[in-house]
């Protein structure tokens, strides 16, 4: 059975497509059904870059065991498939059994890539939570996981210490080493980072930086010059300030990196800096359009927002990133030219994930 839809981009093309299966495929006389999408915007879906998928909050960093994280996998993959984001970049948990999504149900959740635990040295992130790796063992450590089939590696560069604040993980020669291993076997090196370890991580030549509220006007020149990747997370920034307190110290350092991030965003897109939305358990899974409103609000125009949160991260992690014939016949259609109003995206009017209709 093939399927006849219109597309409608929010660049102003608009033009005939079918699908055969899980394809796009030039339209033709075989045409069995059509759906009417000629008065909607279409995407090649939404993409949440920083989710973790064997978690539904921050409360499960502080405990949560392989059963439930196993259980939770296929329930949050589907949640974003009903909220059109067909990729997903799982950016650490507590161990390797974030990689069981590859394992599972591949005609029907997102695409998704994915790093095993997060690492860190004792003390340097949640207790207990990821592989704890001191800096010597660093190195080797990255080494032993070159088999590292989700594609990611995800390393704490920065954590607070009680009565001291935050502390470097890792030295920088170090982590350049660890960096210089990952890539060699194939993967990407994502660096969490609320502090002061931007700038260290950055030149040590990480792909992605998550969260990032200190990266400087130099880092992002940086980072751009390379095609890196920034999530800022601003939802989940606010999210860790409410959970802190304001009055905080803790609180105190985030609310002057979010207040310096409404500079540093725009001035990242002007860097040739991949933005890419995030949402890291601050809400739900799938609705990382609440995460383009934010950076919308922190100086995004609703076009920058729009490709932050779909096109940029499909082009980063080399997947298609246009609706064509010979592509994976995905596509989310909304009510709204989304470079317009970034809120539409709220509300997916039409979601088609590897050729079948969701919902």
């Amino acid at each position: 059975m093939t399927t006849l839809v219109s597309i409608r981009t929010p660049e102003g093309a608009m033009y005939p497509i079918a699908i055969d299966g899980n394809r796009f495929v030039e339209p033709s006389d075989d045409v069995t059904t059509e759906i009417d999408t000629s008065s909607l915007w279409a995407l090649p879906g939404l993409a949440d870059a920083h989710a973790h998928l064997t978690m539904n909050s921050i409360a499960d960093i502080r405990g949560i065991d392989d059963e439930t994280m196993r259980a939770n996998t296929s329930l949050n993959a589907w949640a974003h498939v009903e909220n059109g984001v067909l990729l997903v970049l799982d950016k650490g948990g507590d161990s390797d059994i974030t990689l069981v999504t590859l394992d599972h149900d591949a005609d029907v959740r997102p695409d998704v890539y994915i790093a095993a635990g997060v690492i860190h040295p004792a003390g340097g992130y949640m207790r207990g939570f990821g592989d704890e790796v001191e800096p010597e063992h660093l190195v080797e450590f990255i080494r032993s996981k070159a088999n590292m089939r989700g594609g990611w590696v995800k390393i704490a560069a920065d954590w607070p210490r009680r009565g001291i604040g935050p502390v470097t993980n890792y030295p920088i020669e170090t982590l350049k080493e660890a960096v210089d291993v990952a890539h060699l076997a194939g993967a990407r090196v994502a660096v969490h980072t609320m502090a002061y370890a931007a700038s260290d991580a950055v030149h040590a030549g990480v792909d992605s930086i998550e969260h990032g509220p200190f990266l400087t006007h130099d880092d992002l020149s940086v980072l751009g010059a390379r095609g890196g990747a920034w999530v800022p997370t601003v939802v989940n920034m606010q999210a860790s300030i409410d959970m802190l307190g304001p009055d905080s110290s803790g609180g105190r350092i985030l609310s002057k990196g979010l207040e310096r991030m409404r500079e540093t965003i725009p001035v990242a897109e002007s860097l040739g800096v991949v933005l890419l939305a995030g949402t890291d358990l601050a809400i739900p899974h799938g609705q990382v359009a609440q995460e383009a409103i934010r950076l919308k609000e922190f100086g995004l125009s609703d076009k920058a927002a729009t490709q932050a949160t779909s096109t940029n991260a499909y082009s980063y992690v080399g997947r298609h990133n246009s609706i064509a014939p010979g592509e994976p016949a995905d596509v989310v259609f909304v009510a709204q030219n989304p470079y317009e109003d970034v809120t539409t995206l709220l509300h997916p009017a039409l979601i088609i994930n590897k050729g079948g209709m969701i919902g």
